[in-house]
């Protein structure tokens, strides 16, 4: 083990406390309940440490080494850390993930998943013969013969190995499920910005390519799963922070559909997957408001995860998810509402939040403002 990773796992096992850990999934899993409590969790996120022991690894290193990707991911994942998380007092779940991107499901189907410099793993087009829908549609979704997932395998029994002579650590330590997509994001990953076009043009086609790719997502989630380690029953994490049901589809490319087109064509294959793993979340970036109702109606649907929730009418949606007990996920928060306890009235219950803060220090000093403003709005006659 090299001597830095050596040294954060020491300091974890030093500062890591078992009490505060317990208190903020009990948080986490109360306000994605719609449950009463004390406040809505918030995970905080800064820019990375440019230097001293937390400063991450380049992100091209760590594709072939296990032992530089589990320190990032402890250290500058999403941009949060856990190596700091003691000192800014924030609600960040203990979680780690072999972090290959966005292209895993993509890389099985036989697409050309290249990784250059300091940039995450993608798929390109145009320099090799493309993979047709008639090959996503005829594929086998239980092979695995092609793509990264072996490398997702090996990188997780590496973690085993490497938390092994730490096991309160690794009893806490939650390995979740890398990024698997969606079924629609991955096609699109897979072929192209053509099948936009041929959802008009051969609908029929496109549905039994979905299929096979829903199937495969569902395979592959069921293959790692005794390599990881997550919950409590009921809950899982991506993103930095917990979610409820077990996984986290990822919808960017379906907000360039229209909402009928996605519910007809594209949400069947989404509930497919939710219902054979038990149910999770849908997770969109962008502008997501205009689809939101469509994506609230998927069956097995348990939370929705912003990816910038700044860009939307957030209270609208707020009013639109409570109605079906949807809890929403990473709700971006001012340091106003936050400080002042704005934010408690706003969002009681049904949120996790994020903040995303210009420092450590910052983060520190906000997190302590939000902790009084939420003990002084608990002990006010109104509440």
């Amino acid at each position: 083990m090299n001597s830095r990773l050596e040294r954060l796992l020491e300091q974890l096992c030093r500062t890591v406390d078992v009490r505060r850990q317990a208190e903020i999934d009990e948080r986490h899993r109360r306000a994605l309940a719609w449950e009463p409590v004390d406040r809505p969790p918030v995970v905080v996120s800064a820019p990375p440490d440019a230097d001293g022991p937390f400063a991450p690894y380049p992100h091209g290193e760590v594709f072939g080494d296990p032992e530089k990707m589990l320190f990032n991911e402890l250290t500058c994942a999403f941009d949060t850390s856990s190596a700091r998380s003691r000192e800014t007092g924030d609600d960040l779940p203990l979680t780690a993930r072999a972090n290959f991107g966005t292209v895993l499901v993509a890389s099985v189907f036989g697409a050309d998943v290249r990784q250059v410099g300091d940039n995450p793993p993608w798929v390109l087009h145009g320099e090799r013969e493309e993979v047709s829908l008639e090959a996503v549609a005829a594929h086998d979704p239980q092979d695995f013969s092609r793509g990264w997932v072996l490398r997702v395998e090996e990188t997780l029994a590496a973690y085993g190995l490497l938390l092994a002579p730490y096991p309160e650590l690794r009893r806490l330590l939650r390995l979740v499920l890398p990024d698997l997509q969606g079924p629609f994001d991955n096609l699109e990953l897979i072929v192209g910005s053509g099948v936009f076009e041929s959802l008009v043009l051969d609908a029929p086609l496109v549905t039994r390519a979905l299929a096979a790719v829903a199937g495969a997502q569902v395979a592959l989630a069921r293959r790692l799963a005794p390599l990881l380690g997550d919950g409590p029953e009921g809950f899982a994490h991506q993103h930095a922070t917990t979610i409820a049901g077990t996984i986290l589809l990822r919808n960017d490319s379906v907000l360039m559909m229209s909402p009928e087109m996605y519910a007809e064509q594209v949400a069947p294959h989404d509930a497919r997957v939710l219902r054979e793993l038990g149910g999770g979340g849908i997770h969109s970036c962008g502008r997501v408001e205009r689809h939101l109702p469509a994506l609230l109606e998927v069956e097995g649907l348990r939370c929705f995860d912003f990816g910038q929730s700044e860009l939307n009418d957030v209270d609208r949606c707020y009013v639109l998810a409570s109605a079906r007990r949807v809890p929403l996920v990473r709700v971006a928060a001012t340091e106003e509402e936050l400080v002042t306890g704005r934010v408690l009235a706003r969002f009681p219950t049904g949120v996790s939040l994020v903040y995303r803060a210009a420092s450590w220090p910052d983060a520190a000093r906000v997190m302590a403002a939000y902790r009084r403003a939420a003990d002084l709005h608990a002990h006010s006659p109104a509440t």
